[in-house]
Parts: structure tokens; sequence; C-alpha cells
């Protein structure tokens, strides 16, 4: 049976970072209109938009960190700064008229479902009803402060990098860095030849290994090539991604463990060049490769060697109004305190009120920790999806493949509430409850679960990812398996057979 498009209902996505614009796309595409996009910042790129920090680079090569449908050669570097992910943003949103759906600066503070359709409120006061909603907040939302005494004690500069001050001036500065990671090897670098002096107050040292292929410039004349030869383009961005595929399974599943021992090798050759045997071994992790997120990076050992930069190991005691007391008594004097800590990045929709059927509230679903079906739908949330939910793949690879498979599995089951062959949908308790039994079962033989403390594991210590490969995970999402949904028509529910 063909159903007509019913231009009367409507969907609300919320977020316009990637996944958000690619659900406002490909619902424009499939002849659905009756679209809004809020969004919380004055433009769209989510976290691309927010994060400005000096040295901000994609980890990802950056021709594979585009659209499947809007590839771009238009990056300087193979892998650039943070300006040029934002453009192409900016660019795909301009193409595609975006900006007529969305709306900016409206964060979405409440959604409530009654009576078949989902009742929105924004934080500053205004309402909105639709029969879908798509939440593509992604993990990289809510800042994450330390718990540490003091930390509003201190005199000096204090930033967040997610939330960086352009107008700070870190010339001759003495300056601090909490957290190192990803952000910080890239934020190092950036400052160290500006500052005075630098400490790192290091909690774990990472695995850094060089960028794959390092990272060369693009000249004009290889961009222009692939603009002439748009398959060409396709084919290099499918190899990358295809490299990125292997290194990752490789992590996880290689029972030979020849890849983890070959990234550890280059570590290490890498570890090899610093000339301090104590700043080495300090940096040295303890943990087996991939436990935490691979961080890539040619520069941060070298800018850990300057005369100017010190490694604290030691643990933070206190802050106090002239800077940072560790745990060996001794108070590091500085003007600028920088919080290089990342993301809250199990809140996901947080600190959003969802309430589903019968006023059930997320927070208490949640309550003993996050679970959806397949990452994009949750039982007792009916005409609701997710991207990058719960146990979505979250490690080095392109999350903005994932994305759009994820969208592609649960679009035509909005296109039959959207049509009227469904009234809603929703995930079912049992197969969800099926679905994360299992994943639980296989994630102590994961490296997740090897023994380091990272952001993959949610609060009961549990690897919030996919604990097999991505193929397994893209041949999952290909069609949603109707059995594990219950579907209600006007007068009756059930579920699909």
């Amino acid at each position: 049976m063909v159903f007509e498009k019913n231009s009367n209902k409507k969907v609300i996505v919320v977020g316009a970072g990637f996944s958000g614009m690619a659900c406002a796309i490909k619902l424009l595409e499939a002849g659905y209109s009756n679209v809004t996009v809020y969004e919380k910042n004055a433009n769209v790129g989510g976290t691309w938009e927010t994060n400005k920090y000096p040295g901000l680079t994609c980890d990802v090569p950056a021709m594979s960190y585009t659209y499947s449908f809007e590839r771009s050669p238009e990056f300087s570097r193979q892998y650039p700064a943070w300006q040029e992910i934002r453009a192409y943003c900016r660019n795909v949103s301009a193409k595609y008229d975006l900006n007529s759906y969305i709306q900016f600066n409206k964060e979405v503070a409440e959604a409530d479902f009654l009576d078949n359709k989902w009742h929105i409120k924004t934080t500053d006061g205004e309402s909105d009803i639709a029969d879908v909603v798509i939440m593509a907040t992604g993990v990289l939302r809510n800042l994450n402060y330390p718990d540490i005494p003091g930390m509003g004690d201190f005199a000096g500069d204090l930033v967040h990098t997610g939330k960086w001050d352009e107008s700070l001036n870190l010339k001759g500065k003495r300056v601090g860095v909490i957290g190192n990671g990803a952000t910080c090897t890239q934020l190092v670098p950036a400052i160290i030849d500006e500052v005075a002096s630098l400490e790192l107050f290091q909690r774990t040292a990472h695995w850094v290994a060089p960028f794959i292929g390092g990272n060369p410039d693009v000249s004009e004349s290889q961009r222009q090539a692939l603009r002439d030869d748009p398959q060409r383009m396709q084919d290099t961005a499918n190899r990358m991604l295809k490299s990125i595929e292997k290194m990752v399974d490789g992590i996880l599943v290689d029972t030979t463990g020849q890849t983890t021992a070959n990234l550890k090798q280059q570590c290490m050759d890498r570890l090899g060049e610093i000339k301090d045997p104590d700043l080495r071994a300090k940096l040295t992790p303890d943990y087996k490769p991939g436990c935490k997120r691979f961080i890539w990076s040619e520069t941060f050992y070298p800018a850990m060697q300057k005369e100017n930069a010190h490694l604290v190991t030691e643990g933070i005691e206190s802050i106090e109004p002239k800077g940072i007391r560790t745990a060996d008594g001794k108070l590091h004097e500085m003007d600028v305190l920088i919080l290089a800590t990342g993301y809250r990045m199990h809140d996901y929709m947080r600190p959003m009120k969802i309430r589903g059927e019968a006023g059930v509230l997320l927070d208490d679903v949640w309550d003993d920790g996050e679970f959806a079906l397949r990452g994009v739908a949750i039982p007792e949330f009916p005409n609701m999806f997710m991207i990058m939910g719960p146990n979505s793949p979250l490690t080095n690879f392109s999350v903005i493949e994932v994305a759009e498979w994820q969208i592609g599995y649960f679009m035509p089951l909005i296109e039959q509430i959207l049509s009227g062959e469904f009234l809603s949908v929703q995930a079912s308790a049992e197969a969800t409850k099926i679905f994360n039994d299992k994943l639980i079962a296989s994630m102590p033989d994961t490296i997740w679960a090897s023994g380091c403390n990272s952001y993959y594991l949610d609060k009961n210590g549990n690897p919030n990812v996919w604990p097999d490969t991505v193929a397994s995970y893209r041949e999952s999402m290909k069609t949603a398996d109707m059995k594990e949904f219950v579907v209600r028509w006007e007068d009756r529910e059930s579920k699909v057979s």
C-alpha cells in the first residue's frame, strides 16, 4: 500500500550539528517540508560551532569527515583546523536552505508526549507541537567541570576549552592546564610558544600516535582534480573510512593482536624520542592501547619537551586564589587556568526533561544507566528517535557515517508515522532488554573493559559503546526489524510479527 505524505504532520529535530542537519536534509529530500529544527547556538555545526580553542583540528581525515552525499575537497590539509569544518557545515546548510527550517538560539527545555503528539517547550518559554521528535543533540553537549574543591576561588582567568574566550591573552602568562586527552594534545602545542610557563596536570597518560598518513597540505591543484572528478573524491573518502574501520576493528576484535601491537609500537617509537627518561616514563600509559580513545598528534611530545613546559602528576588537592595545590603540598601559582576536561558524554539529551507515555520521565528510566534499542529508540517514548544514543559506535570512526546509518534505519518508521499508517511506534521493552543484555554480556571481552577509566564507561562501569565490528553495526542498521517495535494504530496496538 502506498501512503500519501501528510503535510499536516510535523517533525521537530533537536540540534543542528552534523546529525541534525542530515536529518533535516533527508526529511526534505523525502518530501516532508513541515520540519522545524531547534538549535541552541547561533549557527549550524554543533560542537564545531561552539569549540574554537587554539589548535583545534579534526582528527579524522577531513574528506571522510563529510556526508556521503556531500563530499568536499575544500580542505587545506588532511586533518584541517576547526574553521574549515565549520565552513563546510555552513556551506552545506546554505546549499540545502536549512536555515529556513532552523530556529537558532532556541534550546529545548522540555518534551512531553501527550495525546500522540510531542509538546515542546524552549528555555525562553515558547512551545511547539510535533508528531515526531528526533533528538540530534550529540554527545559533546554539556561541559565537564572537574569536581575539585575551591574551583570558584581562583583569582585569575579560568576558561573551559569548550567555551573558549577568544579575547583571552596568554602572552607571557603562567598557565595551568587540567586534562590531557585529545583536547590537551591539540591545545598545548598551539600555545606553548606564547606563554611564559605551562604546567599540565595529568591524571592518566594517554597513548598518542602519529596521524594516519601524516598531515600533509592539500594543494589547490589536488583539490581541483577532486572537484573535476566527484567519483574519485568519493573513492578517496571511502578508502580513508575503510582504513579507519580496519584499525578500529583490529583494536577491538583482532584476536591476533597485530593491529594493537603495531599501533603501540608507533606510540612507543614516538615516546622514545623524548630525551628526558623521567618525562618519558610519566607520559607512558600503564593500560592497553585502545582502552581509551586513541589520540593523534605530531606535536604534543615536542611541545612537552620545551623548557617552559612542565608535567605535573601529583594529584590535585584543591584550587586556591593563586593557583593549584597538589597532594604533595606544593602551590602551583598561575595567571590562567584552562580546563581541558571535555564533556559529560553520558548526558545525551540532558538537562532536557523528556516525558513519554503516562508521563514517565527519561531521567527516571535512565536512573540505573543509559540504554536504547540499537542506539536510536527507547521503550515508553513513542515517535521519538535519537542519533548517537547509548551503545552507538563512538571510537575513532567517523560519527557522521554512523549518524547516516541511524537516520537510514529509522526514516522508514518516521515515514509510516507521517503517512498515517502508524499512529505511533516505539521500541519494545522486551527487545530492548534482550539487545542490551547481549551487549553487557559481551563487554568483558572488549578492550574497553581491560582496566582503564575512560569516558566510554557509564556510572556502572559498563562501556556504553558498540562491542563488535563497525561492519556488524552497519549491517544491523540496514533495516529495522519490526518485531523489535510496538506499533499503535488508531484503536489498537501490537508487536508487529
